[in-house]
């Protein structure tokens, strides 16, 4: 055969040179060189060969020296190349390798000429070696070496591509996970504010108004509390089956956090009057498929939702983004709470002005312990002859920047944030300390008692209450005997046993307590005779204006003050303003009386200037 000349040797180079870069995937790109490289040298055969390793590469079945064969052209030929001993053992020493110098094998009638493509693979001309042009060895040594690097560039394009493939796939799973709600399957919180932000836009658009329910579980905490988590998140996900099953179409429900569901009510109208009629149509649904016991497992549960409405777009005020529409719905709903749960509520910017001091005071309160804000004033008790028997420690707050707060507005703030424990320590402290240096009093009044400190349900309700009273006894060195815990009826709602057995633990201490606001609540009469208690106030509210209010509160007030004797409880009257009503529970024989006809609350330096006195 003809041996090539430098000009067609240089014309196969190019030809060769740009069969190299037809195709990005190394597959495509080595059979359309092999191809090329077949047909121009007029070879007998071409063989590829590539590493186990390259994970672009489909695995292939072939020797086992750390190559695969991929192809050859053309196909299916007798024989491989790998499968001649002497070519197994040349693949051994240079694959795989770095280096790409060719290797010759004669074998029978034919020279197999092998380049190694760096740490990519190997590639085999085969062609009869009578007619084998030894000049085409230099013209392909740049060519092999291009072909190398393209090589490379292919299996690192299809590892950026794997990765990009498997980056796509994650963050398609991780956007689902991130807009779904993993125990109840409900499109989250997340959702919820993309979703109500294209809603409100549509409303807009369209003129029509939407709605946002807020619903949150009564009393959710009792449940997880007494049967466990377990139940808890079984009752959630059964409860997300209801409240989807029941909803309009075109409405959405999310689980926005804990036994908190939220539903966007789209186009309810377009007037605002159908629209508050349609969104009061589904709470009302809502609350009479909630009314249904709940079956999880053994436990057959009920549980009642406060809703929240909050209507969109809303005139009355420029706040129509949806951060204020979910900040009304919240406000609303708590109010429908205030209002006595398993109901529902709208929300007006009114409630809003009353959310928006009560964030004011809890700010300031956080701060008001750090700057010796609160303080004590003291209620002196007098008995029936006028002498002084006793104090209550009553909590103020002046703020700087507040003025004077009332505890009727910052008390039940405290409770809500938790700061009431830390409060509630102070005020027992503070109170524990003043009974301390009164009990030292030489010229007290003969008939002085004690202080008394009221004691609010969740301080009374944490674990260590009992070992925290004592420890701060201890510290302050007050007596058992000159200090009386006040409770209201709040604590006895919630686990009776468990104020038994402290107010018990207490006794053995010689520590007593009063049962305070005794007459406004609803479990007095059914847990009085349980408890440890010896003396009760009746309050205020029933004795204020005693005497131009109805005749049905003195018929109440007198019927406690006999159930007491019956008893043989201490009976304290508060609220006492008139020597009228004075005189009147003096005739009654009570054991104290506290009011502004005897003593208004006083500031520690005149509540000691007072027991110091004459008299």
């Amino acid at each position: 055969m003809k041996p090539f000349n430098p000009e067609e040797l240089i014309g196969i180079q190019n030809r060769l040179l740009l069969s190299t870069g037809a195709s990005q995937q190394i597959e495509t790109m080595l059979h359309q060189f092999a191809l090329a490289a077949y047909e121009a040298l007029r070879l007998d055969g071409v063989h590829v060969y590539l590493l186990h390793e390259l994970e672009t590469v489909p695995q292939i079945t072939g020797a086992e020296t750390g190559y695969k064969h991929l192809e050859s052209i053309p196909p299916k030929p007798a024989s491989l190349p790998h499968q001649y001993e002497k070519i197994e053992a040349l693949l051994h020493t240079i694959y795989p390798s770095e280096k790409k110098a060719l290797d010759n094998v004669v074998i029978k009638h034919s020279r197999f000429i092998v380049y190694a493509l760096k740490n990519i693979g190997v590639i085999v001309f085969e062609k009869q070696a009578s007619s084998y042009d030894e000049p085409i060895t230099d013209m392909l040594t740049p060519v092999i070496d291009h072909l190398a690097r393209v090589c490379q560039s292919c299996v690192e394009i299809g590892k950026l591509h794997d990765q990009i493939r498997r980056n796509e796939e994650l963050e398609q799973s991780y956007e689902l996970q991130a807009k779904q709600d993993p125990l109840t399957h409900l499109p989250n919180r997340r959702a919820f504010r993309y979703k109500l932000y294209q809603e409100i836009a549509k409303t807009k658009r369209h003129n029509h108004y939407g709605a946002v329910m807020y619903i949150d579980l009564d009393h959710f905490k009792n449940i997880n509390d007494s049967l466990g988590h377990s139940v808890g998140d079984m009752l959630l996900a059964r409860v997300a089956e209801r409240l989807t099953e029941q909803g309009r179409a075109g409405d959405d429900v999310f689980r926005i956090g804990g036994d908190e569901f939220v539903y966007i009510l789209t186009d309810i109208g377009n007037d605002q009057k159908n629209a508050i009629n349609t969104a009061q149509t589904v709470a009302c649904r809502v609350i009479e498929i909630m009314s249904e016991p709940v079956q999880v497992g053994e436990f057959s549960l009920h549980v009642t939702p406060s809703i929240g409405i909050a209507i969109f777009p809303d005139k009355n005020t420029e706040e129509n983004d949806s951060e204020s529409v979910l900040r009304h719905a919240d406000t609303a709903m708590y109010r429908a709470k205030a209002e006595g749960r398993n109901g529902f509520a709208f929300y007006n910017p009114e409630m809003q002005l009353a959310a928006s001091k009560r964030l004011i005071i809890e700010d300031h309160l956080r701060k008001a312990l750090t700057n010796n804000e609160l303080l004590l004033e003291y209620q002196p008790l007098v008995n029936i002859d006028g002498d002084i028997i006793g104090a209550e420690s009553l909590l103020r707050w002046r703020s700087p920047i507040l003025g004077n707060v009332t505890p009727d507005d910052f008390i039940s703030i405290a409770e809500e944030s938790n700061l009431i424990l830390e409060v509630s320590r102070w005020v027992l402290v503070t109170a524990c300390t003043l009974a301390s240096r009164v009990q030292a009093f030489t010229d007290k009044p003969a008939t002085f008692e004690y202080i008394s400190i009221n004691i609010s349900p969740k301080q009374f309700r944490q674990q260590n209450f009992v070992e925290q009273l004592l420890e701060v006894m201890l510290q302050t060195g007050v007596s058992p005997e000159s200090i009386r815990l006040e409770f209201t009826e709040n604590i006895l709602i919630d686990n009776i046993d468990d104020t038994i057995k402290k107010m018990e633990q207490l006794l053995e201490s010689n520590i007593h307590f009063m049962l305070d606001d005794f007459g406004t609540g609803y479990s007095s009469l059914s847990y009085l005779h349980k408890l440890p208690i010896r003396t009760i106030k009746i309050d205020k509210s029933f004795v204020t204006g005693f005497n131009t209010k109805s005749y049905a509160n003195r018929v109440i007030v007198d019927a406690i003050i006999a159930l007491t004797e019956r008893m043989d409880l201490n009976c304290i009257i508060e609220g006492v303003e008139t020597q009228d009503d004075a005189s009147y529970f003096i005739s009654k024989g009570v054991h104290a009386m506290q009011g502004y006809h005897y003593y208004r609350p006083l500031a520690e330096a005149d509540f000691l200037a007072l027991l110091s006195g004459p008299g």
